[in-house]
Formats: structure tokens, C-alpha cells, sequence
């Protein structure tokens, strides 16, 4: 087997493997494995074109669930305890031209690894992940759900609970002279801070480890001398640890002010206690106690008056090859669209070009979304098997979990007989609602009508 670098010096971009060296791996991995592959994808640095000559190769081989309805017919039985999730890991060294290259992968059960989308990224500082894969095989039962330009992942909740606990360690840490311990605590601490001040933020998509990290480091709204303290938390510049202490003690202290405005996000997360006590002064009170063993006395504001509102409605998208948010088109009713002219003449359209998509569960009928299409959000649905709306306050087209990791993979679209509405029945990963909510249609009016009379 042999694998193609284009040398820019010592260390400079690779292409992408070749095509025979990816379809040799994809044979051999299909062959090795101990269970009937389904999918095989390619992950990482070779999927962003990002690669140099000494990237690895990862790759996914996705195998089939315990109850042995992903596997195509004829398949081998699962010899694993039926329903357990499988993952196991992998690595190879091939030698090409007097070179070897590491080739990494992951072997996971398909079904657990569709949920695993919806789940965020445990490296990505709480930001959502949109991360560029490329399909190399699979069987016809699952290509159309498993053949993603992008891997996403949601952002993680607001972690308040978790970044309190954490000060609480460094600070133990200080009190019993224990350097590492301070050090080590106060690593985790800096990896919750994005998450916590993600409601005060615009919501920014990353494709890489690296991506994360300077994301985290670049939040808008922030702490003073937060990139200071981060990168002394992290490691990634000299301090001792009693300067690391205090710099987690400032980015907690720093933080409550911006975050006490999203005090109702902090309710749905972490119970109603913890948002009334970072509301009525107890959190403050108790960091107080923490910030006397760090060095760090200064109390946290009470004035939210200069505290941004809200920047959820906000984007701030890394680069991605393929991504599937694939920015705003002409302005106006009339987008260019690839759509079947024979589709698009029996549509009748708003003035901004829009036709409404009602969305339901394809197993249960449950109404769980209504949503905007033109025709090429239309087009991208039925030809990719993943739900895509225009979005009307961003002015862009949106794939369903693209961000937030509750994708909808269509199973069909009906047209309604007077053309202006779409019955779209998905297969829906977590929640189809922005609140969190299976379903957008969870508040319940009353109805009343007078009692007939005999």
C-alpha cells in the first residue's frame, strides 16, 4: 500500500491519502473486523485537508448494533451481548517508500456512535463541533444517514455547578501545599469557562482540538485578563502555583457578573437553587471563602447594568470544507436552486419565496417542528436525506443539527394539495425544539365551547 505527500519542506502540507490507499484499508478493515461492518469514515486532520506528512489516519469502522438490524443481508451474527454498546480502538503502521504511516481507528457500534452526535465533544471546551468526514464505504441500508460532510456536535450546558466544585479543588490543593494538585485542578477549571459564559457569547462552530482552544481563548465577552489567566490555568505559559491559584480564582469571580444575567439557563441546568443563589449573593459569599485561600479577595460585582444581553442569536463559524451551513446566497425571493422544475412549478410560495415544512416523528406522527424551505433548501432535503430550512433571521441555509447535534434524517416529504405547506416526517435524533423540548408544541391552551343543547 502505498500513500502520495506533496512536500512544502520539512513539514509541510500532505494531500489527502490516495484513492487506492483508502480503498485497500477499507477492504482490510471490513475483513478484520469481528463484527459485520456497515460504514467506514474518515476523520481528522486527512478529512480537513489539513494534514502534513506526519498526520495520522483516522478512521471510523462503524459495525453493526447487537440486535443486528444495521447489517446488510447475509451479515454475521454479533457474538457480543445483545444491546451492549461496542468500541474498541485500533492502530497500524504502514510502510511506503521507506516511510510509515500511523493509521488509527476506532471501532464503534453504529448506533451508539449516531448518539454520540448528539452528545458534545469532550475536547472542544463546550463549543459545538462541526468537523469535516469523509464516508469511504458503507452498505446501501445506512449510507444516506451515515454519508456527512461534517461530524457535529452540540455545545455542552452551562457548567456552573462543576466550575464551582473545581475552584473548591485548587484552592484544597493550595491550603495543603500540593503544587500538582493546583496545577492539575486548575486545568479542569479553564476547560469548564467557555461553557459557563457560552449564554453571553455568540455561538462559535469548531473543527479541530486547536480550533477549540483559540476559540475558548478569544470569547468576546469575558472576564478582564481572561486570556492571561487561561493560558496560566492551562499550562500554556509559566507561573507558579500560586499564581495559577489566583488566576482561577479571577476567571470564577470574573465570570459570575457576565453569567448572572442567564440566571434561568442556570435553572434548567443545574435546579433552581444554584441560579437564586447566584442571583441573591451565595455563590458570591462562598467564592469569597474559596478566594481567601487563593490570594484572591476581590469580590464579584453585583452590577449587571454593562453585562451584553443575550447573543444567542449570534454565529461565528470556523472555516469548514463542505460544511453544511454553507452561508447566506443572493438576497431575495428568488435564490438559484437546483430543484426538479417539474417540484418547484407545483409550488406556491410566500413573497420571500418560502413554502412552511411541518415536521413529524415518521414512527409515532408526533408534530414536533414547523420550519421554512425555498426551493433549494427543498432540493438539498430530498437529495441528502438530512432536513435543511432557510433561515429567515440569519438569512442562510441551516441542516437540523448541524449545531446542536438533534439531527433529523427525512424519511419522506409530502406535498399538500394546494402547494404552500410540506409534511416532512424525519427520524429524530434528541430533542427537535431550540428549548430542549422533543417537540416545539409543548405549551397547552385551553379550549372551551358551550355545552350543546338537547
Amino acid at each position: 500500500m502505498k500513500i502520495g505527500f506533496r512536500h512544502h519542506g520539512a513539514v509541510g502540507p500532505a494531500q489527502l491519502p490516495d484513492t487506492a490507499f483508502l480503498d485497500d484499508w477499507a477492504a482490510r478493515l471490513r475483513q478484520a473486523a469481528d463484527r459485520p461492518v456497515v460504514g467506514i469514515m474518515l476523520r481528522g486532520s486527512h478529512a480537513r485537508r489539513a494534514a502534513t506528512e506526519h498526520s495520522d489516519v483516522d478512521v471510523d469502522v462503524l459495525v453493526a448494533a447487537d440486535d443486528g438490524r444495521a447489517a446488510g443481508a447475509g451479515a454475521r451474527q454479533a457474538t457480543s451481548r445483545r444491546g451492549t454498546p461496542y468500541a474498541a480502538r485500533r492502530a497500524y503502521l504502514t510502510e511506503f517508500a521507506g516511510r510509515l504511516v500511523h493509521v488509527s481507528v476506532a471501532a464503534r457500534d453504529i448506533r451508539s456512535w449516531v448518539r454520540r452526535l448528539g452528545q458534545p465533544a469532550d475536547w472542544a471546551f463546550g463549543l459545538p463541533v462541526t468537523a469535516p468526514a469523509r464516508l469511504l464505504w458503507a452498505v446501501p441500508e445506512w449510507r444516506r444517514r451515515i454519508d456527512l460532510p461534517v461530524l457535529c456536535q452540540p455545545a455542552d450546558e452551562p457548567r456552573l455547578e462543576e466550575l464551582i466544585a473545581t475552584l473548591g479543588k485548587v484552592a484544597a490543593a493550595r491550603v495543603a501545599d500540593d503544587p500538582v494538585g493546583v496545577r492539575l485542578a486548575a486545568a479542569d477549571l479553564a476547560r469548564l469557562c467557555p461553557s459557563v459564559l457560552r449564554p453571553a457569547n455568540p455561538t462559535v462552530r469548531v473543527v479541530s482540538r486547536r480550533a477549540a482552544l483559540t476559540a475558548a481563548l478569544d470569547l468576546p465577552v469575558a472576564p478582564p485578563g481572561y486570556r492571561h489567566d487561561m493560558l496560566l490555568c492551562l499550562g500554556l505559559r509559566a507561573g507558579d502555583p500560586a499564581e495559577v491559584g489566583a488566576a482561577a480564582g479571577r476567571l470564577v469571580t470574573g465570570i459570575l457578573p457576565l453569567i448572572r444575567p442567564y440566571a434561568d439557563e442556570i435553572a434548567a441546568t443545574h435546579g433552581a437553587d444554584l441560579a437564586e443563589a447566584l442571583v441573591d449573593g451565595r455563590v458570591d459569599r462562598y467564592l469569597g471563602g474559596l478566594g481567601r485561600a487563593l490570594g484572591t479577595v476581590t469580590p464579584a460585582s453585583r452590577d449587571t447594568s454593562a453585562v451584553p444581553g443575550p447573543r444567542a442569536g449570534e454565529w461565528s463559524t470556523v472555516p469548514a470544507p463542505d460544511a453544511p451551513l454553507t452561508g447566506a446566497p443572493a438576497p431575495g425571493p428568488a435564490r438559484p436552486s437546483r430543484l426538479d422544475p417539474a417540484v418547484a412549478a407545483r409550488l406556491r410560495r410566500t413573497p420571500d419565496g418560502l413554502v412552511a415544512a411541518v415536521v413529524r416523528a415518521h414512527d409515532s406522527g408526533e408534530v414536533l417542528m414547523v420550519a421554512w424551505m425555498d426551493d433549494e433548501a427543498l432540493h438539498r432535503t430530498l437529495t441528502t436525506g438530512r432536513a435543511t430550512y432557510w433561515s429567515r433571521s440569519r438569512g442562510e441555509y441551516w441542516v437540523k443539527g448541524a449545531t446542536s447535534g438533534n439531527h433529523q434524517y427525512v424519511r419522506s416529504v409530502a406535498l399538500d394539495c394546494d402547494g404552500d405547506a410540506l409534511l416532512v416526517s424525519v427520524e429524530q435524533v434528541g430533542a427537535a425544539c431550540h428549548t430542549g423540548q422533543r417537540t416545539c408544541f409543548f405549551t397547552e391552551l385551553p379550549v372551551s365551547s358551550p355545552e350543546a343543547t338537547p
